[in-house]
């Protein structure tokens, strides 16, 4: 994460397989790489398995390992994790991670990255990016990649991958990238980004993201069975992941599978994913949509009238 440069050609070390498991979405992968260390760790192995933590909704360690105390930058991912459990202080959270962005050298991009996490969590793309702009560390890049897809800047995007490419194109992150960009763009480089995600099961190991990557290039070709398969595959790594309820939900809608069906990948995502996006702005959706069949349900006079 440092504010260096890496490469995917560094020596095979903790560091290296730490953040490559995080970046796959194996997280406990990554957690296990740094424990035997965390004794004499530095801040930027860490920070993988910190992330890991967030990432597998486990921030309370973060909380008890990184106190408020903390001098070291790590302490910029239990600010991340206050930011997640307490939503009404994102404002305050984000007024310390940007004044310690301006008035610190952030020589470990820890607390470039954890700024933007928190400007991306509460919807402030456009910020995020000016956090991150103007860096060549593939990290930061493929944050802004991804915060561009949001934006719906595909165009930009796309350019952002050829300066990753540049810096390393055999990177991790400048493949995954470049495999968001392909599923953006739709059909027809669609399987581009299958082959970069079929690559990665096979050289590292397969994860809820890279199966659900694979699953979204299956939906997208209207190869239904092999959707079906793949993200049957992620259930059974973990039953109640976010993505793979959501593209189980897309599946089921597309291949015409019962209500009932359609119904339960719902409501396990309202049990396990309360206050995501998704289910946050479906749940207002349908409540408009409630409003509005009131609003214009017939009266009884109408009713009779007819």
């Amino acid at each position: 994460m440092s504010r260096a440069q890496h490469n995917d050609d560094d020596v095979n070390s903790s560091l290296f397989d730490a953040r490559n498991e995080y970046y796959i979405g194996n997280f406990m992968g990554s957690i296990n790489f740094v424990l035997p260390e965390q004794g004499t760790a530095g801040s930027e192995l860490l920070s993988y398995m910190y992330l890991s933590y967030l990432a597998i909704d486990s921030g309370r360690i973060i909380a008890s390992d990184i106190k408020e105390n903390n001098t070291t930058p790590l302490l910029a991912l239990r600010l991340v994790h206050e930011a997640f459990e307490q939503p009404s202080r994102t404002e305050e959270l984000l007024e310390k991670l940007t004044d310690k962005v301006a008035s610190d050298e952030d020589e470990t991009n820890i607390w470039h990255i954890a700024t933007a996490i928190v400007y991306c969590y509460d919807g402030q793309f456009e910020n995020a990016l000016k956090i991150l702009h103007g860096s060549t560390n593939l990290e930061s890049m493929a944050l802004s990649v991804q915060c561009l897809l949001r934006l719906q800047r595909v165009d930009l995007a796309k350019q952002l991958v050829a300066k990753m490419q540049e810096i390393s194109d055999d990177a991790t992150l400048t493949q995954l990238a470049q495999a968001w960009v392909a599923l953006a763009q739709g059909t027809e480089q669609m399987q581009d980004a299958f082959h970069i995600y079929q690559e990665f099961c096979e050289k590292f190991k397969p994860t809820p993201a890279l199966l659900n990557g694979q699953a979204v290039v299956h939906l997208g070709l209207e190869r239904y069975e092999e959707a079906e398969a793949v993200l049957r595959e992620s259930l059974t790594k973990k039953h109640n992941d976010y993505d793979t309820l959501i593209n189980m939900m897309v599946l089921s809608h597309l291949t015409g599978k019962s209500t009932e069906t359609i119904t339960r990948y719902w409501e396990q995502l309202r049990q396990f994913h309360p206050k995501s996006d998704f289910v946050t702005d479906l749940d207002k959706k349908s409540a408009e949509f409630d409003r509005l069949c009131l609003e214009y349900e017939p009266s009884s006079e109408q009713l009779l009238a007819v």
